[in-house]
């Protein structure tokens, strides 16, 4: 029995993937079992048998190649390019490469064994520009970005009195208080940016219009820390400053900051690898100096910016009393606005910043939280 290869092409393009290269080394062409019948073209929404080869004279092996690009008119911008490389000799180790560049992507694709004589392969070939067309934007504060845009700018959130936005009444919904500046990022650092979409310089000088970071302070009332103080109680608290404790992730679907700008490659004597690590780590720097906490922070850091103080609060003599912890937190997000003025969250952390206390009264009569004096001054 022959030995064969058939790989199976879906096209979810809205392009016709025509047949641009193809080299046979060794074997026969054998597309849909036909012997001698080449790959095929692959029309848009179509799923067909692109390529077949099988062993020549028995137990010999094939060795073939062959690549697809999408029709494209003079007008329009070609996707990108898929490549198939597939060799089954008879001694040596089976090897398969199945590769996209440009806008394609390649879906389902499995390499090949060692070793075996046959095989049969199906993948799917998708537009990222599609992809990102069809995402859905849902409405909420870090992917709206007219939302974060319309908060009140603060240049540093450590040059302001933090109690001042305390609210007198608790709830625990997050509410986002200011930003700072816009922070831009230049076009010559594109390339530290690890953007999953546009993941080539290429697709970024081509498809981006620009990159930006920005800073968003929150607070929230942490529920699960509240410590009720009964009728002429005490309770000593501590009011902490600087705090980093570890990120958190603010979307699901979102990258985290640290992976949004972490270089993860090792530096090679390849000029390519070092001029790429170098855009990286700079990137990096400029933003570790624009918003003071990204990745881990540094013991100097913390030693320097973390601050305490001890409070005590005591309850009335008639009524019980709630001490609740108020936390603010920093929210670093990174931005892409594309060509066509869609403008994406693309990486998001957060950090808590500090822990504030405050008393509320709880009145069973009116069902309300009034604000109480005692404490001593914060």
């Amino acid at each position: 029995m022959a030995w064969t290869f058939y790989l199976n092409v879906t096209n979810d393009t809205d392009r016709d993937l025509e047949l641009v290269e193809s080299q046979l080394h060794w074997g026969y062409w054998n597309t849909d079992g036909e012997e001698d019948k080449k790959p095929q073209t692959i029309k848009a929404g179509q799923t067909i048998q692109a390529v077949g080869a099988k062993s020549a004279f028995g137990p010999n092996g094939y060795e073939f190649s062959c690549s697809w690009k999408d029709k494209n008119s003079e007008t329009q911008a070609p996707y990108g390019v898929i490549s198939l490389y597939v060799n089954v000799p008879y001694n040596d180790p089976n090897e398969a490469r199945c590769r996209a560049n440009g806008y394609f992507e390649v879906a389902e694709w499995k390499d090949i064994t060692h070793d075996g004589h046959s095989f049969v392969r199906n993948i799917r070939i998708s537009n990222k520009l599609d992809k990102l067309k069809q995402n859905e934007i849902r409405n909420n504060l870090e992917t709206d970005w007219s939302k974060i845009n319309a908060l009140v700018e603060i240049e540093d959130v450590r040059d302001i009195d933090l109690n001042q936005y305390i609210p007198s009444g608790v709830h625990f919904e997050k509410m986002s208080l200011f930003k700072t500046p816009i922070f831009t990022i230049s076009k010559r650092l594109f390339d530290g940016v690890n953007d999953l979409t546009f993941d080539s310089l290429y697709l970024k000088q081509r498809e981006v219009q620009q990159y930006y970071s920005v800073e968003v302070t929150s607070l929230r009332a942490d529920a699960s820390k509240i410590e009720t103080v009964t009728k002429k109680g005490k309770i000593t608290v501590k009011d902490e400053f600087g705090l980093s404790t570890t990120s958190k992730v603010v979307e699901e679907k979102v990258s985290t900051i640290e992976t949004a700008f972490k270089f993860t490659e090792k530096i090679s004597v390849s000029d390519e690898k070092v001029v790429k690590a170098s855009v990286a780590q700079e990137l990096q720097a400029e933003l570790k100096a624009k918003f003071n906490i990204l990745n881990a922070v540094t013991t100097e850091q913390q030693q320097t910016e973390k601050k305490s103080k001890e409070r005590v609060f005591e309850a009335p003599s008639d009524k019980d009393m709630d001490v609740v912890p108020w936390i603010f937190s920093k929210m670093i997000l990174l931005y892409r606005t594309d060509n066509n003025n869609v403008t994406t969250l693309i990486g998001a952390s957060e950090w808590d910043y500090a822990v504030l206390h405050r008393t509320h009264l709880y009145d069973v009569m009116d069902n309300t939280r009034n604000k109480v004096t005692t404490g001593g001054a914060h």
